[in-house]
């Protein structure tokens, strides 16, 4: 088993990640929205944070499940590891809303996520939460 072990620095973070899961989580902010603005990567950022605490699973787990997350970049901007600290760090959400799954209409139609409850459409991006049974 992995052993996780929070930064020193972690008392007031609303979420502590290691150094790896944070790049990881970064490169995988980027590749999914790193054309999308700040809001739109901070939505990205939610979706895991909000999936890992559901879940009750580490972000790492959360992005690299298969068919769930983009190919991680090289590389994440200035502005998405911003963005990722925002909401990991500070819990600065883009909304109160529990989201967990987006999708990008403009490449894909997914009846899956449609199926889920929408709760708003940022850049090319519509995001879902769990429908209440």
């Amino acid at each position: 088993a992995v052993v996780y072990t929070a930064r020193p620095d972690t008392a007031s973070v609303r979420y502590a990640l290691t150094d790896a899961e944070r790049d990881l989580v970064e490169r995988v902010v980027m590749a999914e929205a790193g054309g999308e603005g700040y809001d739109g990567q901070r939505l990205v950022a939610q979706c895991i944070l909000n999936t890992a605490e559901a879940m009750d699973l580490r972000p790492d787990e959360v992005v690299l499940a298969p068919n769930q997350y983009a190919t991680p970049a090289q590389e994440a901007s200035r502005e998405v590891k911003d963005a990722v600290s925002a909401v990991f760090d500070d819990g600065d959400m883009v909304t109160d809303e529990p989201i967990r799954w987006f999708y990008a209409p403009r490449y894909i139609y997914s009846a899956w996520h449609e199926g889920k409850t929408f709760v708003l459409e940022y850049g090319g991006h519509r995001f879902f939460m769990e429908t209440e049974a």
